[in-house]
C-alpha cells in the first residue's frame, strides 16, 4: 500500500539518491501528517471538552502539535533541497537535521504542559464526565480511530524513513508510536472512569503519557544531536567503501585514512589515502584512483577525494622489516594499525619511519606507545630507529 501511494505521487520514487525525490518524499509525508492530525486534533478537542477530560483534550493538542512538526519536517525537507551556493558550499542537507531535533523540542514541550495541567488537577480533584453515554460512547470511538489512524502513520513514515535514510522521518514515527501509546492509555482511562470513582484516573493517565511521550522526546533529540556533532559513519558503510577501493585494481596496495564528512543526507564527502607502488608509472596510478574518484560519486552519491602514497613493494627486505614492525604495533593492541612505512638507511642505523593508528579508547598514552615500539625494535635490530608518528581512526 505504501509503495503503490509513493508510486502515484513520487516521479521516479526509486531513485532515492536524487536529493529532489527527496524532497518529494518529504513533502508527501508532512502534507499527510498535517491533514490527519488536523482532522484528529479537532475531534479531540471537541469531545474532551464536552466530557472535561483533561487527558482527552492533551492528546488533541499533542496531535495540534504533531501537525506543527508535520509542517517543520516539510520545511525541513525543502531547505535540505536546495543547491549548493556561496555561504554553503556542501549544500543544505543538514537542515533535515534541524528539523527532526525541532519536532524532538515540540515533543518535549507538550510533555511538559501535559505533565504540568495533569499535576494540577489532581490537586483541585478535577475530573472529567462521561454521564451522557452518546458523548462516552463517540469518545471512545474518536480514540480507537486515533489510534488506528497514528498507528498508520508510524508505519508510512518508517517506510519513508527507510526508503531514504531520514533522520527526521525517524523521529515522526517514534512521535507517531508514543501517541499510540499515550492515546491507549487515554482510552482505558475513558472506560475505566465511571468505574473507579475515587481515584484521579484521568490525571493519572495524564501523567504516565507525559513521561513516556518526554522519554521519546529526549531520545530522539540524543540521536539526532550525535549526527550534528559529528557520530562515526556506519561501520558497514566504511567497510563497504574500503572494500570498493582496495579491490577496484591490483596496483591499489593499501587504504587507510578513510574519513566520511556527513553535510546531511545525499551530502556526504569521502576522503581516503590509497598506498600505490612507489616503482609503478604515476600517471598511470593517477589515472586509476581518477577513476575510483568517479566510482565512489557515482555509487555513493559523494564527493571523493583520494590521496596517493607510494610505497615500496618490491624490496624484501622493506617488506620484511613492514611486517616484523606491523607484528610489534599489533602486539602492543591488536586494534592498532600501520601505514606509510619507509626506510631511511644511514652509516649506523636505519630509520624506519611509518604512521601508527591508535584507537581513542586505549590507555596508552602516544609517548608509551612510541617507547613500547622502539624497545621490542631495539630487541630485535638495535640498529634500527622508529620514527613513529601518529593517527587516529574516525570510523
Amino acid at each position: 500500500m505504501f509503495r503503490f501511494l509513493t508510486k502515484i505521487f513520487i516521479k521516479d520514487y526509486d531513485n532515492v539518491s536524487d536529493p529532489r525525490v527527496r524532497e518529494k518524499y518529504g513533502r508527501l509525508s508532512g502534507i499527510v501528517g498535517l491533514i490527519l492530525n488536523a482532522l484528529l486534533c479537532a475531534s479531540k478537542i471537541v469531545v474532551g471538552t464536552l466530557t472535561g477530560a483533561i487527558s482527552v483534550v492533551s492528546d488533541g493538542i499533542n496531535n495540534l502539535s504533531d501537525g506543527a512538526s508535520s509542517l517543520i519536517t516539510l520545511i525541513g525537507f525543502k531547505l535540505s533541497a536546495k543547491k549548493p551556493d556561496k555561504e554553503h558550499p556542501f549544500g543544505h542537507g543538514r537542515m533535515e537535521y534541524f528539523a527532526g531535533l525541532f519536532v524532538s523540542v515540540i515533543i518535549l514541550f507538550v510533555a511538559f504542559e501535559l505533565l504540568t495541567e495533569s499535576i494540577t488537577n489532581i490537586v483541585n480533584g478535577t475530573a472529567p464526565s462521561y454521564e451522557n453515554g452518546v458523548v462516552r460512547i463517540v469518545t471512545i470511538c474518536v480514540l480507537s480511530a486515533s489510534i488506528l489512524v497514528k498507528f498508520w502513520m508510524a508505519m508510512f513514515n518508517r517506510y519513508c524513513g527507510k526508503k531514504i535514510n531520514s533522520v527526521a522521518m525517524r523521529a515522526t514515527v517514534m512521535d507517531s508510536l508514543s501517541d499510540c501509546v499515550s492515546t491507549s492509555v487515554v482510552l482505558v482511562c475513558c472506560i475505566l472512569s465511571n468505574v473507579v470513582k475515587n481515584v484521579p484516573v484521568d490525571a493519572i493517565a495524564g501523567i504516565v503519557v507525559s513521561l513516556f511521550i518526554g522519554y521519546t522526546g529526549v531520545q530522539s533529540i540524543r540521536s539526532i544531536l550525535d549526527l550534528l556533532l559529528g557520530k562515526a559513519p556506519d561501520p558497514v558503510l566504511v567497510k563497504e567503501i574500503a572494500d570498493y577501493v582496495s579491490g577496484y585494481d591490483k596496483q591499489i596496495v593499501g587504504v587507510h585514512d578513510l574519513v566520511v564528512h556527513d553535510y546531511g543526507p545525499g551530502r556526504k564527502m569521502i576522503t581516503v589515502h590509497v598506498e600505490v607502488p612507489a616503482e609503478g608509472n604515476m600517471v598511470e596510478l593517477h589515472e586509476i584512483v581518477d577513476n575510483i574518484e568517479r566510482g565512489l560519486a557515482e555509487n555513493y552519491n559523494c564527493l571523493a577525494t583520494i590521496h596517493m602514497d607510494p610505497v615500496v613493494t618490491t624490496s624484501e627486505r622493506v617488506n620484511m622489516l613492514k611486517a616484523e614492525c606491523t607484528k610489534i604495533v599489533k602486539s602492543i593492541d591488536p586494534d592498532f594499525a600501520l601505514h606509510d612505512f619507509r626506510i631511511v638507511d644511514g652509516k649506523s642505523h636505519a630509520n624506519l619511519i611509518f604512521d601508527v593508528v591508535m584507537t581513542r579508547e586505549s590507555k596508552l598514552s602516544e609517548k608509551e606507545v612510541r617507547s613500547l615500539i622502539a624497545e621490542k625494535l631495539r630487541e630485535f635490530d638495535p640498529t634500527l630507529n622508529p620514527v613513529v608518528e601518529f593517527d587516529y581512526s574516525f570510523v
